[in-house]
């Protein structure tokens, strides 16, 4: 089954040359300590009772892992499902009248003018796909849960030592101008990160997934490969691993899996 990729194409986001990079709400983008909540404190969903706290050890030394209460969560995964479905859609009457691409479309390769190369139109039609939908989730989140998010917030993660760090926009940019793009390779890069307040400290982790052609089946996780940093990992193990949380994908016209 063909797979539509994000707009870098790999789990990295490191194949057209395009990075995404941090973009939590605006309120943290400007002043990130507004969004550090004290340990123990919990904000959700007006009505919504608080989450159970419980210990983990994400970071070095000792971090707070909420896990994300259910009514909480089922608002979030019905907005980010309605999300990926309007993506598909407007991405399809766009550019097919709103047909879905044949296999041989999906297939073609087209001019990507910020790589300068040439891509899949699946992989062009992921691009414009994530764009669509990040900005719906944007939205959607600012009024559910302001300061409580991260869309495309990159993280350093080393697996020996189990320690995770973010990584700015700044940083990625400056990395990228000075060539030193190598140095991103094996950061992660999650596009829907729910959090205490803090980015560190994840309670749900979402992924979109975008098949370019129709088919019953569902997409599947690829494995990263030989000699990449995460060699023999899928995305989701990996994501799991780092922010030690649940992660899901969201499909249009499926919904929430696995």
């Amino acid at each position: 089954m063909l797979l539509i990729a994000a707009c870098a194409g790999t789990p990295d986001r490191g194949a057209t040359g395009r990075y995404g990079f941090d973009s939590a709400s605006a309120g943290c983008r400007q002043n990130p300590g507004l969004c550090a909540r004290m340990a123990g404190e919990e904000a959700v969903l007006p009505g919504v009772q608080a989450a159970e706290v419980v210990a983990s050890s994400v970071r070095t030394g000792i971090a707070v892992l909420r896990v994300l209460e259910e009514a909480t969560r089922a608002v979030v995964e019905k907005e980010l499902t309605a999300c990926a479905d309007l993506a598909r859609s407007k991405v399809l009457v766009d550019l097919f009248g709103g047909r879905s691409p044949t296999l041989a479309e999906c297939n073609e390769l087209v001019d990507d003018a910020s790589s300068r190369r040439q891509i899949t139109r699946a992989m062009q039609l992921g691009c414009l796909m994530h764009e669509v939908a990040l900005a719906c989730t944007r939205k959607a989140l600012d009024e559910r849960l302001p300061g409580r998010f991260s869309l495309e917030q990159r993280y350093r993660y080393d697996r020996p030592s189990g320690t995770l760090e973010l990584v700015s926009r700044d940083e990625a940019r400056s990395l990228l101008r000075a060539g030193c793009g190598e140095e991103l390779k094996g950061t992660l890069v999650p596009d829907v990160v729910i959090h205490s307040g803090d980015p560190l400290e994840a309670q749900a982790v979402y992924d979109f997934k975008f098949p370019c052609v129709n088919s019953d089946k569902l997409p599947r996780s690829r494995q990263y490969p030989p000699g990449h940093p995460h060699e023999g990992l899928t995305q989701e193990e990996i994501y799991e691993k780092a922010l030690n949380t649940v992660v899901r994908r969201i499909v249009p016209r499926v919904g929430v899996i696995p």
